[in-house]
């Protein structure tokens, strides 16, 4: 497996993960929306595809003008190519900044994962 599939699948199940949260807590304490943009686009540029905020907005459940500011930001900093307006229309892609990132991240996950031996997983209710 090369370490861009690695990658992708660590993006998706942190994804996973991440929604999966908010069945069990109240999902109003977990509000990174900058983050759900940038791991959606990582794995969008994985599969070849291109995405606009109001798509990745939409899949978390983020309001349109918080997105916005966020795409503002995100954009104003060099993480992400689009027109910095935040239209949330416009297709987005990482800037090479934003994709060396979150393969920096995503390679420390990696690591961490590799760090658990067969037993330390907890199980999904919480219990061992």
């Amino acid at each position: 497996m090369t370490s861009s599939d690695e990658f992708s699948k660590l993006a998706s199940a942190i994804l996973k993960f991440r929604r999966y949260r908010s069945t069990v807590l109240p999902d109003d304490i977990f509000n990174e929306p900058a983050w759900e943009l940038l791991l959606e686009l990582f794995l969008a540029d994985s599969r070849g595809e291109r995405l606009t905020a109001r798509e990745v907005a939409d899949r978390s459940g983020t309001p349109g003008p918080v997105m916005s500011c966020w795409l503002q930001h995100l954009t104003g900093t060099g993480l992400l190519v689009g027109d910095g307006t935040g239209n949330l229309d416009d297709a987005l892609t990482l800037s090479g900044a934003g994709m060396a990132g979150l393969e920096n991240i995503l390679t420390l996950g990696r690591a961490l994962k590799n760090e658990l031996t067969p037993g330390d997983e907890v199980s999904a209710n919480g219990a061992d």
